[in-house]
């Protein structure tokens, strides 16, 4: 009788082992970008700015949205809507076109209409995320400092 009490046990740490290690997911907020229709370039969301609003979160996701010259600044930090300071988490992201309104008019897909992503940080700019809004014809070179000075 020990001995099955020993591997119920034994059995009970393994499957907390494996769901711990492979199916517990650091969970962060879903983000949506939201960008003015038609736009094509580099889109860059400058964190930690000082005197400018806040991200906000609607319907459990972040909501950045972009200005017409493809630029937005926030006084959030980077981190936010991650799943802790170091670490964004797993999170979906989602690209959108908008009308003047603020009204979706076609998401973009990512592998399609985004060409690249990239976080970076300078002297000039913080620490930013930048990505690139169009097809790998429409980008000149590959990753491009859009942001840097």
């Amino acid at each position: 009788m020990k001995k099955i009490g020993y591997i119920f046990v034994g059995l009970l740490l393994l499957v907390g082992t494996i769901y711990f290690l492979f199916f517990h997911e650091r969970r962060g907020i879903d983000t949506v970008y939201l960008i003015p229709n038609g736009y094509k370039g580099c889109v860059g969301v400058f964190y930690n700015v000082k005197g400018k609003p806040p991200l906000k979160v609607q319907n459990d996701k972040v909501i950045h949205k972009i200005s017409k010259d493809g630029k937005l600044e926030t006084s959030s930090p980077e981190s936010f809507g991650w799943y802790s300071t170091e670490d964004s988490g797993w999170h979906n992201s989602e690209y959108y076109y908008v009308n003047d309104q603020g009204k979706k008019v076609k998401e973009l897909n990512w592998e399609r209409d985004i060409n690249w992503e990239m976080t970076a940080k300078d002297d000039y700019n913080g620490n930013y995320f930048t990505f690139f809004v169009g097809g790998k014809d429409d980008a000149s070179t590959p990753q491009p400092e859009c942001f840097s000075q």
